[in-house]
């Protein structure tokens, strides 16, 4: 039984799918199959079960699944225990961002500065994997070992210039009714306080554009496509003068640095999430 094989087997694991674990390491996807297979025959048992384009662990897979995460969990905090010494930041820094990302893109900035040895492995989406020394969001989808409040900050309405609601200083909800809103893709947050705000002003948005990519959402606002709901904060910096920022009453998001489970906390880590808080207080 060999490392990589777990780590072949655990990403697929997660994935279901052998080309999306191939596409990562840069490796034909018979690599993947094929190394999959030998482990199957080494346990004596098959791991997976296989419907249509996708592969799903079976119980003996899940079994093995739970063993093998920990065991590489253990042997990367093994490893950071031995090279994380006293006083010497470097190494390597994995971190999902689901939001703030133009904050994080500053803070790596900085912090590059300061300790250019340490080299990062950014991931934007999550698949729900634990694969990560930080994750970055207003909520956390998997269980996690501790949370730090990174920022809270005002969720504003950003409308064209030309809109009527642009020479307002305060907008209600219930104004909204029969706009056009642009949010970020379904299960987001910007999306769920696009939803909630507006139902409990008593109607449906009518959600007109969605989009996983902020900087769309953005665009979409400037050419007077609609409205949408954003972070005062995180996006200050990135609208043209053609966008107008509006409050509708208190409307807030939290963002946290989430710490997984069973991986130990890297000097790195913690020095890079002082940089980080040190970056939004500036």
């Amino acid at each position: 039984m060999e490392l990589l094989q777990l780590r072949y087997f655990c990403d697929a694991a997660v994935s279901q799918n052998f080309s999306k674990t191939a596409r990562k390491y840069l490796v034909p996807t018979s690599n993947i199959s094929q190394s999959v297979k030998r482990l199957e025959r080494e346990l004596g048992c098959e791991l997976f079960e296989h419907r249509s384009n996708k592969i799903f662990l079976n119980d003996d897979g899940k079994k093995f699944f739970s063993a093998a995460s920990e065991a590489l969990s253990l042997l990367e905090s093994a490893k950071a225990a031995l090279t994380d010494r006293e006083g010497e930041i470097f190494g390597e820094i994995k971190i999902t961002c689901l939001c703030n990302r133009s904050t994080l893109t500053d803070a790596v900035e900085r912090f590059t500065m300061l300790y250019p040895q340490v080299n990062f492995v950014m991931n934007h989406t999550s698949g729900g994997e634990n694969d990560f020394d930080i994750l970055i969001s207003d909520s956390c989808p998997i269980e996690y070992e501790s949370r730090i409040l990174l920022l809270d900050e005002e969720i504003c309405l950003a409308v064209n210039r030309d809109h009527p609601l642009a020479e307002r200083e305060l907008v209600s909800a219930e104004e909204l009714v029969g706009e056009r809103f642009i949010t970020m893709a379904t299960g987001s947050s910007l999306h769920n306080i696009t939803v909630s705000t507006c139902n409990e002003a008593g109607f449906t948005p009518n959600i007109a554009i969605q989009t996983d990519d902020p900087f769309y959402i953005r665009k979409y606002i400037e050419r007077g496509l609609g409205i949408a709901f954003v972070p005062s904060f995180s996006w200050r910096r990135l609208f043209s003068d053609n966008v107008s920022l509006k409050s509708v009453g208190n409307i807030r998001r939290k963002t946290y640095a989430y710490l997984p489970r069973n991986k130990r906390v890297k000097r790195s880590v913690e020095v890079f999430l002082e940089v980080f808080k040190e970056t939004i207080r500036n």
